[in-house]
């Protein structure tokens, strides 16, 4: 037999060089992947269309409504309900805004215009006289009344900590100014019953029972209260200028500020449960506020004694001592400490702060 026959076997008519029992093992795990490799790229291939038309068909939707929104609220008159409020203003402001803005981490014009826009309708709505229900009646109305305005509340303090975040105090624009004055005044006065109308004697413990809830969750974590309120403060310059102790809007806005970051260590009856909730407020409020470099000397020196008084260091000072029993929480802060920009200011003024506590 010819020798280069010798190599070759009849498969069905064609013939084929002979391969070893590896090479054709080799062949046929190639192949298996390069079926895996095809059947996940089609797979990703679906998931970016699926994904790119939701994104897309979700944009549409939010400019879509924010366009609506724009001329219902040019087209408005007369004063609206509490269910009124919710429904036709904040829904639909709640849900473009926060994907045409938030998401993005930018504030457009036309956005600006809607926020300064919906955060006075709310305002006064809040704070006018008229005898028809407001929004923070759902309060006290039912149940499903109550969820709503605590996740409505909830988001509209989450965009207005966005807008103060954003904020330069060193270089502002009069718009901005405008806007997260009006942003940090509603989120003040949803968290103080005291300054709402049409709430009824017989419905202040209802209404404080959902402003404390409102405020605990101002004091945890996900609302980012603290991280916002300290990337404000170190755009403050130090010491604070005397000239701007004037009623103006940059002022509220450093005055609400401060008053916002001491809600949680204002709040009375705090159930066993909640304990938790405080003691995590007190350490972001270490963290985050007490480790600014020259924190007093940022703020005008009408609000220092706000932050000196009893209610607010003594927790901090308790805190402290029961974290040096921890050494893990106690690395945390520490660590926080060594990151500012200069530990022995953020040192100084804790100490000096302490000194005029006793």
């Amino acid at each position: 037999m010819n020798e280069s026959r010798r190599n070759q076997v009849s498969l069905r008519g064609a013939s084929t060089k002979e391969i070893t029992r590896d090479a054709l093992l080799d062949r046929v795990n190639q192949e298996r992947e390069l079926r895996n490799y095809a059947r996940r790229a089609k797979a990703a291939a679906l998931l970016i269309q699926r994904v790119w038309r939701r994104h897309h068909a979700v944009e549409s939707a939010a400019l879509r409504l924010r366009e609506e929104w724009e001329m219902m609220i040019t087209s408005r008159s007369g004063s609206l309900t509490g269910m009124q409020m919710s429904r036709e203003i904040l829904r639909p402001f709640l849900f473009f805004i926060n994907y045409l803005s938030v998401r993005l981490r930018r504030i457009g014009a036309r956005d600006r215009d809607c926020m300064i826009s919906c955060f006075r309708i709310v305002l006064d709505d809040i704070t006018s006289n008229d005898v028809r229900q407001s929004f923070c009646s759902l309060t006290i109305g039912s149940t499903d009344e109550r969820k709503l305005w605590f996740h409505q509340s909830k988001k509209l303090i989450s965009v207005c900590l966005f807008v103060l975040s954003l904020f330069d105090y060193s270089h502002p624009r009069v718009q901005d100014v405008v806007l997260t004055s009006i942003a940090m005044r509603l989120s003040v006065i949803l968290t103080d019953p005291k300054g709402w109308n049409h709430i009824p004697p017989n419905g202040q413990k209802d209404a404080n029972t959902a402003v404390k809830n409102l405020v605990k969750f101002v004091g945890s974590k996900r609302s980012g209260l603290y991280n916002c309120i300290r990337k404000f403060i170190l755009t403050l310059e130090a010491p604070f200028s005397s000239q701007e102790l004037q009623t103006d809007d940059r002022f509220a806005i450093v005055a609400s500020a401060i008053t916002l970051s001491l809600r949680p260590f204002h709040l009375t009856n705090i159930d066993i449960n909640d304990k938790g909730m405080m003691e995590s407020a007190i350490e972001q409020y270490c963290i985050s506020l007490l480790t600014i470099p020259w924190f007093p000397q940022r703020l005008p020196a009408i609000l220092v004694p706000a932050l000196r008084h009893k209610s607010v260091l003594s927790p901090c000072l308790r805190t402290l001592l029961v974290r040096i029993g921890h050494s893990e929480k106690l690395l945390t802060m520490s660590k926080a400490f060594f990151w500012s920009r200069d530990v022995f200011a953020s040192l100084s003024n804790f100490h000096n702060m302490l000194l005029h506590h006793n």
